[in-house]
């Protein structure tokens, strides 16, 4: 799958080729942003870190739920913009819990016991399961290898398997 993924961007890289430079560059540039994969032989973007992406996840989910406060408590006439900072808000929270707390909970956001400190933190600012808890259920059960991707043992695996997504099919949309 990421042979035919790069594929596809790299057949975006030829849109904008009869652009001027600075046009083209600029256009590939938002095309990578977009679909979160370079064409083949771009320069990174730039070279997020931990600590960025931590900044950047708390970031949208509390300044989702200020501009959700902020227009819930004004005119009426902003209210169709609810959604857009529910979005962002949510955004915020599923990194927050899909790459922050997932990272610590395998001892691998900082490296060392402020993991604990950093998820505990973040599972009580988010409302899920604490370090413990989801620790138990991540690393114990989901990721035990007679566990693994089985539809009894995985919960994970048996969502994409009830959803029809089976493994080994071949995409046939291309």
């Amino acid at each position: 799958m990421e042979g035919k993924q790069t594929d596809n961007r790299n057949k975006l890289a030829i849109l904008g080729k009869s652009l001027p430079d600075p046009c083209y560059k600029y256009l590939q540039n938002f095309l990578t942003w977009v679909t979160g994969k370079s064409y083949s032989g771009q320069k990174a973007l730039f070279i997020s870190s931990k600590n960025y992406e931590l900044t950047t996840a708390i970031a949208s989910l509390l300044g989702g739920v200020t501009v959700s406060a902020t227009i819930f408590h004004s005119s009426f006439l902003l209210f169709p913009l609810l959604p857009i900072s529910w979005i962002v808000t949510v955004g915020g929270a599923r990194k927050i819990l899909t790459c922050i707390i997932h990272r610590c909970v395998h001892r691998q956001f900082w490296g060392n016991k402020s993991d604990r400190i950093l998820a505990e933190i973040l599972s009580t600012l988010i409302f899920v399961q604490g370090f413990d808890s989801y620790r138990h259920d991540h690393v114990k059960c989901h990721h035990h290898a007679d566990k693994f991707a089985t539809f009894e043992g995985d919960p994970d695996a048996k969502f994409m398997l009830v959803l029809g997504f089976y493994p080994g099919l071949k995409d046939e949309r291309n």
